[in-house]
């Protein structure tokens, strides 16, 4: 088959309608992009509207009430939701090649349809001038990056407003269009051929470069050695791509100018929405855990009452001269006391320079130290999480290690808002020392707490309860909390809990029990409680579902 496309010369007037088509194309695919989250975006406002209207509540989508007080036949439409949340659950599956994770099913199947759909537009209307092809790609492929960087926003996301779900979940549609609008553009500089080495193509080259450079940081080796560089390159490319793609073709202007308007608005407002606060930092003795109590103004603090769960970027600002976004890490809230003003923060000690800096200030010696830190926040899926206190019957909460400073919010509402609903939390701890700092620990029978750590059980009392291979829960009287109160819990040592096993007897028999699982954990921790779920999922339960983690 021979090769389609020509070196095409063309008159003044030919290159003019080659220039109106390049926009044309550019503008529908642009539009194509926006025109779903304008149509989500004008439904949820006009739901909202109504709904103040009509003085009736935001309801949550998420929660399904497919289930009846009596069994019912297996009608037309109760067999077309269960296919439905099948299908769903699917979509939700990762793909495995060679060990390696390369995202999940829906990234796979919608990225594909759309990469299809811009590869359409390219080929379009192009005959056989390979010109037009090639400028094509870069046109279509510059389009995205408006919506790219629509994408990437925490606080003024339209994106999170038209679909109401959290930025975690829709920087999972960020990469993805990262990788499609990165093809289109290489094929751009790669089919421009000695073309590159003029002044103007060179800025185009130095932007793919860029791009290159920053698609290698998302590797996940990079990103595991050293998340920083991956932040700051992705930061510095992302504030230098639109000026160079502006001074490199007059036409990619328009899509350059939203992207940076996007990024520069975006930045200015967390800017003028954080807050610089007195805080109490300490080490808990025994682990390599930091508590944090940040003392907040009223009108801040009650931003995090009406979201438990929800997390904030905090930073030292006298611990660096760099701008607070280079040196900040978001950390979840593990609780939040209105009446006397503080939010307690839970991290523990990594390799990087906050973590690093905090553990500074703290000092294993110098208990109590006082400091100030940089807030930015609330943040998270917390504010899109459907009412776990009214909308289900049985809620199960799963963490792992500090993933507890998520989960026990949630389970503090809970139970506060409707003792009737039957919640359990699962905690996954290294060892006794790191359980100290949840007050919820022996205060409610609902909670089991499983020390992984392998080593011979010791009670405060000194004596020793046995190896690490005992399989039977043991119940101990006295579990040391703090220096005031003990409390009593239920927990293995030396062990993970069964998820599989976890996960059959919370669900139990009854198929009509609204149920609820959430975790937040160690990767591992949850693809497995996820593995677990989906087999009653395949047999027909509806079971909803939330793993919790923070975007990269």
């Amino acid at each position: 088959m021979e090769w389609p496309y020509q070196f095409v010369h063309l008159d003044t007037a030919g290159r003019h309608e080659r220039r109106v088509l390049l926009d044309r194309y550019g503008l529908y695919a642009q539009l194509s992009a926006f025109t779903p989250i304008g149509l989500a975006l004008m439904l949820r406002l006009t739901q909202r509207t109504f709904n103040r209207i009509t003085g009736k509540r935001l309801s949550y989508g998420a929660v399904p009430t497919l289930q009846p007080a009596t069994p019912p036949r297996q009608t037309t439409a109760s067999s077309f939701a269960e296919k439905l949340r099948r299908w769903l659950w699917w979509l939700g599956n990762d793909i495995e090649i060679a060990g390696q994770r390369w995202g999940r099913v829906d990234q796979l199947i919608f990225g594909g349809i759309w990469t299809a759909w811009l590869m359409f537009l390219c080929v379009n209307e192009t005959g056989n001038d390979y010109f037009l092809l090639t400028r094509k790609f870069g046109a279509i492929g510059a389009s995205q990056l408006p919506i790219q960087y629509l994408l990437s926003l925490k606080r003024l996301s339209l994106v999170a407003l038209a679909f109401h779900t959290s930025h975690e979940n829709i920087n999972r549609w960020h990469r993805v269009l990262g990788w499609i609008s990165y093809f289109f553009i290489f094929l751009h500089v790669g089919g421009l051929g000695a073309a590159i080495f003029r002044v103007v193509p060179v800025l185009g080259m130095l932007g793919l470069l860029g791009m290159t450079f920053l698609s290698a940081t998302t590797i996940k080796a990079i990103r595991q050695f050293s998340y920083r560089v991956f932040f700051i390159t992705h930061l510095i490319v992302a504030l230098a791509l639109p000026p160079a793609i502006w001074f490199h073709v007059p036409h990619g202007r328009a899509f350059m100018a939203d992207a940076f308007l996007f990024l520069i608005a975006d930045l200015a407002v967390r800017r003028f929405s954080t807050v610089i606060c007195p805080a109490t930092i300490d080490m808990i003795p025994g682990t390599s855990l930091i508590k944090a109590v940040v003392e907040l103004p009223p009108a801040w603090l009650r931003r995090f009452a009406a979201h438990p769960a929800s997390y904030a970027y905090l930073s030292v600002p006298q611990a660096t001269c760099l701008p607070s976004g280079f040196i900040s890490n978001p950390f979840t809230v593990a609780s939040v006391n209105e009446e006397t003003g503080h939010l307690t923060f839970i991290a523990r000690r990594m390799h990087g320079p906050t973590t690093q800096t905090l553990a500074r200030l703290a000092g294993v010696h110098w208990p109590n130290t006082k400091a100030t830190l940089r807030l930015d926040g609330p943040y998270g899926a917390a504010a899109y999480l459907p009412d776990l206190a009214a909308g289900f019957d049985k809620v199960l909460l799963v963490a792992g290690g500090v993933g507890m400073t998520f989960i026990m919010p949630l389970f503090e509402h809970i139970t506060k808002e409707s003792p009737a609903t039957q919640a359990r939390l699962i905690w996954a701890a290294r060892d006794v020392d790191e359980v100290k700092w949840s007050r919820l620990v022996g205060e409610n029978s609902q909670i089991r707490v499983f020390l992984t750590g392998r080593h011979v059980n010791s009670d405060p009392t000194g004596s020793s309860t046995g190896s690490s291979d005992e399989s039977n829960d043991l119940e101990l009287d006295q579990l040391e909390k703090n220096s005031q109160r003990t409390a009593a819990v239920l927990w293995k040592d030396g062990t993970r809990p069964d998820l599989q096993e976890v996960v059959y007897e919370f669900l139990g028999d009854s198929a009509h029990d609204r149920c609820a699982i959430v975790v937040c954990g160690p990767a591992p921790m949850a693809r497995e409680l996820r593995k677990a779920v989906g087999i009653r999922i395949q047999k027909g339960r509806d079971v909803w579902f939330h793993s919790e983690s923070f975007c990269w």
